[in-house]
C-alpha cells in the first residue's frame, strides 16, 4: 500500500489580512505536518511514504492535477486550513478522479478546529481530530490490514454505508518529546527558503504546539501549550546542521514561554558545541534585556514580536500585556545588543475609527525603527472573539463561514477585513500606504544593501521588493486583493 501526503496547491485560497502577492517568493516553508506524519509511519511501519508538495513549485491546479500521475494514491493525506478549503477540495476531487478507490485522510488545523465540517467534505474518508502522528499510523495499519479503522483514538471516518463513526479523542501528552522529529533528507529541504533569512540553507522548526496566550483575533487551533524537551529540539538541530542547513526559523506560536527557558536553551546550544543561526516569534511581554543577548552569543540573527497597535488602547484591545514603553524598549534592546527585530503590526481594528488613527499607528511603528515590519489588515477568524463581536454588531453573517465549510467552491463571501469604521477599499490602500512609507525609506533600503552578505540574500531582498511592487498593483476585487 502507497502513502502519499498533499500539501495542496494555494491558488483559490480565501486570503486575508494581507494580499498573496506578499507570500509566494518572499517564503516558503517546508510542510513540517506532512513530514512529521511521514517521519512517524516511516518509523513506526515497513512503509514508505512520500510528500507531494504543490506549494515549493507554485503549481496551479492543472499542472498539480497532472503530477499526480508520479505517485500510487491508495491512501492520501491532505493538509487542510480553513482559508485554503476550496483548493482543499479541488485537491481532493483532483485525487478521486485519478483513482476513485483512493482512501482519503484530512489532517490540520480544520479538521481539528471543525471535524462535523470537515468529516462531510465531498470525497473525504476518514479525518484526524487531534494530532495525528499515531492516529495517522494506526489507521493506516488498520486499512493496509483490512480492518475498519473503528476504534482508532483521534480518528472520524465514514463507514460503508456513508454514515460517519466518531472515535474517542485521543489523549495528547504534555511532553511532545515523544513525537518523532522530520527527516528534512527525505525533503527538497534545499528549496524551501524564509524572508531575511542570512545563510544559503535554511528551514522551518517547532518546538511546542498550541498557544498559552488568549488574544480574541488568534485563530491558534488549540489552546493547549505543549513543549518538547531541550535536548529533543538540540537533537533536531544537529540533523539539521549535518545536511548543511545553517539557519532555522522556529514557527512556533511562542517560542519562548519564560525567558528562563530561552536561557536554557541557549545554554543547551553551547553545551553542544552547535553552530547555526536562528530566529523565533515571541511577545514582548515576556522578553527581557538578558534573553536578547544571550540568544543573540547563541547564534540568534532574528526576532519577530507581534506587537499589533502602538497605540495603548489597541495594547489593550488585542490582550498583549505591554505599553508603549514596553515595545520601544525591547525594540531599542535589540538594536543595541544587534539582533534584528521584525514588529508585526495591525491595522484596521476595532479601535481604529479612522483614517487618521491608521496613520498614526504607522507612524509610531516608524519610530521602533524595527529592521523589518509585518503589516497585515485585522481580519474576523472564523470561531473567535473577534468574529463573534461582529457578527453581534451585523458587520456579516453568523452563519457566512459555514457556508464555505459545507461546500467550499461555493462561492460565499466571508469577512476578511473589519467595516466597523472604514471599507474594504480603504483599507486595502492604508495597507499599501504602510509598505509604502516603511520599505521605501532610504534608510531601510541602505540598511539592507549594506547588510548583504551573499548572492542568496540579494535574491531574496529582490524577491521582497517585487512583492511589494505587485501588492501596489492589486485593485479591490481582485483575487488576490486581501478583500
Amino acid at each position: 500500500m502507497s502513502v502519499t501526503l498533499i500539501n495542496p496547491p494555494e491558488k483559490k485560497r480565501v486570503w486575508a489580512g494581507i494580499a498573496e502577492s506578499m507570500a509566494y517568493g518572499v517564503y516558503c516553508f517546508p510542510p513540517l505536518g506532512l513530514m512529521y506524519l511521514q517521519a512517524s509511519l516511516e518509523k513506526r511501519s515497513p512503509l514508505r511514504c512520500e510528500i507531494y508538495d504543490a506549494i515549493v513549485d507554485d503549481m496551479d491546479h492543472p499542472d498539480f492535477e497532472k503530477g499526480l500521475d508520479r505517485y500510487d494514491l491508495d491512501v492520501v493525506g491532505i493538509s487542510a486550513y480553513t482559508h485554503s478549503l476550496p483548493d482543499v477540495q479541488l485537491s481532493i476531487d483532483a485525487v478521486r478522479k485519478r483513482n476513485p478507490r483512493a482512501k482519503i485522510v484530512l489532517g490540520g488545523p480544520h479538521p481539528i478546529m471543525f471535524p462535523e465540517y470537515a468529516i462531510g467534505l465531498r470525497g473525504v474518508d476518514a479525518i484526524c481530530t487531534g494530532d495525528g502522528d499515531d492516529a495517522f499510523v494506526e489507521l493506516v495499519e488498520a486499512w493496509e490490514g483490512g480492518r475498519s479503522a473503528e476504534g482508532i483514538e483521534g480518528v472520524w471516518f465514514k463507514d460503508t454505508d456513508g454514515s460517519v463513526i466518531k472515535n474517542a479523542a485521543r489523549k495528547e501528552p504534555k511532553d511532545l518529546s515523544w513525537q518523532i522529529w522530520p527527516d528534512r533528507s527525505r525533503t527538497r529541504y534545499r528549496d524551501y527558503w524564509v524572508p531575511g533569512a542570512k545563510q544559503p540553507m535554511v528551514t522551518t522548526a517547532v518546538t511546542s504546539r498550541g498557544c498559552p496566550h488568549s488574544c480574541p483575533f488568534c485563530f491558534t487551533y488549540t489552546k493547549k501549550y505543549r513543549m518538547r524537551e531541550i535536548d529533543n529540539i538540540l537533537d533536531e538541530m544537529e540533523h539539521c546542521v549535518s545536511l548543511g542547513i545553517t539557519e532555522v526559523f522556529f514557527v512556533d506560536d511562542l517560542f519562548t514561554p519564560n525567558a528562563q527557558w530561552a536561557m536554557k536553551f541557549c545554554d543547551g546550544i553551547e553545551r553542544r558545541g552547535l553552530k547555526f543561526n536562528w530566529g523565533y516569534k515571541t511577545t514582548i511581554a515576556g522578553t527581557t534585556r538578558e534573553q536578547v543577548r544571550r540568544c543573540k552569543e547563541m547564534g540568534a540573527t532574528k526576532i519577530h514580536f507581534g506587537v499589533e497597535s502602538m497605540h495603548n488602547e489597541g495594547l489593550a484591545v488585542h490582550q498583549k500585556h505591554c505599553d508603549t514603553d514596553d515595545v520601544h524598549r525591547v525594540f531599542r534592546w535589540c538594536r543595541e545588543e544587534g539582533v534584528r527585530s521584525v514588529a508585526y503590526i495591525m491595522i484596521g481594528g476595532p479601535h481604529e475609527r479612522s483614517r487618521e488613527d491608521i496613520v498614526k499607528n504607522l507612524d509610531a511603528a516608524l519610530t521602533l525603527d524595527p529592521d523589518y515590519a509585518a503589516f497585515a489588515i485585522y481580519t474576523p477568524y472564523p470561531n473567535t472573539p473577534t468574529f463573534d463581536e461582529g457578527a453581534k454588531l451585523g458587520l456579516y453573517a453568523a452563519d457566512c463561514w459555514e457556508r464555505i465549510m459545507k461546500d467550499p467552491l461555493c462561492g460565499a463571501e466571508v469577512p476578511v477585513v473589519w467595516e466597523q469604521h472604514l471599507k474594504k477599499e480603504e483599507l486595502l490602500e492604508l495597507l499599501k500606504l504602510c509598505h509604502r512609507k516603511f520599505y521605501f525609506r532610504p534608510k531601510f533600503v541602505a540598511r539592507q544593501l549594506l547588510s548583504l552578505e551573499s548572492r542568496q540574500e540579494l535574491t531574496r531582498l529582490v524577491n521582497g521588493a517585487m512583492s511589494l511592487v505587485k501588492l501596489e498593483l492589486v485593485r479591490p476585487g481582485m483575487h488576490e486583493a486581501p478583500i
